[in-house]
C-alpha cells in the first residue's frame, strides 16, 4: 500500500542512461518475479536473473537507437519506475510505436508513476511523427491488463511470443490517439 504522504510531485522523470542499468535490472527482476512467478516456466524462472538482464540494459543503454528512449521515474533519488518508446517490434501493432517494459516498484504502484511514464512515452512516440501506439501484455497478468484498460487501451488481438526460454501468448493493447495518453502533458 502506498503511504498517504506520496505525492505526484516527488517523482522526476528523466532520460535513462548507461550508469542507470543495474538498477533497472534490478528492478526489473524485482518486478517480473513478482508479476509472472504463477506465469512464467521454470526454465524462464531459472535463466532470467538479475545478472542477465543487465547485461541486456547495458547493451539497450549502450546503443544509440533515434527511435529508442528509456525513460526512469525516481522518487529521491531511487528509481521507483521505468519504461521504453521504441519503433514497433512486432508486424501486429500495425506501424504504431510501441511501449515496452513498463514496470513500476510494487511499493508505489497506484501512485499515478505508471501514467506518467505511459504519457511521457507517448509524447516521445508523438515526437518521432507516430499517431498511434501499442503494447503487449502476458496473458494472465491481470494487474497490467486492468491498468492499460484503465488508460483507454483497446484490445487489439495477440500474439505468442516464441522467446527463447518461453511461449508467452500476448494481449496487444493499442491506443488510436496519442493524445488521450499524453493528457495535458504534465510529466
Amino acid at each position: 500500500m502506498v503511504s498517504r504522504d506520496f505525492t505526484e510531485a516527488a517523482i522526476a522523470l528523466r532520460t535513462a542512461v548507461f550508469e542507470d542499468a543495474a538498477h533497472i535490472a534490478r528492478m526489473h527482476d524485482e518486478v517480473w518475479r513478482a508479476t509472472y512467478r504463477d506465469l512464467a516456466t521454470p526454465a524462464a524462472w531459472e535463466a532470467l536473473t538479475e545478472e542477465v538482464r543487465r547485461a541486456r540494459w547495458e547493451e539497450v543503454l549502450g546503443e544509440t537507437d533515434p527511435q529508442r528512449t528509456t525513460l526512469v521515474a525516481e522518487r529521491a533519488g531511487r528509481l521507483v519506475g521505468f519504461g521504453t518508446a521504441c519503433a514497433p517490434t512486432e508486424e501486429t501493432f500495425a506501424g504504431r510505436g510501441e511501449i515496452r517494459w513498463l514496470h513500476v516498484d510494487p511499493s508505489v504502484q497506484g501512485a499515478g508513476i505508471g501514467r506518467r511514464l505511459m504519457s511521457a512515452l507517448a509524447g516521445q512516440l508523438a515526437d518521432w511523427g507516430y499517431g498511434g501506439c501499442a503494447l503487449a501484455v502476458v496473458v494472465g497478468n491481470a494487474r497490467a491488463i486492468a491498468f492499460y484498460e484503465r488508460l483507454g487501451g483497446r484490445r487489439a488481438g495477440g500474439f505468442t511470443d516464441p522467446g527463447p526460454l518461453w511461449r508467452s501468448d500476448n494481449i496487444v493493447f493499442v491506443w488510436d490517439e496519442l493524445s488521450l495518453l499524453i493528457g495535458d502533458g504534465h510529466y
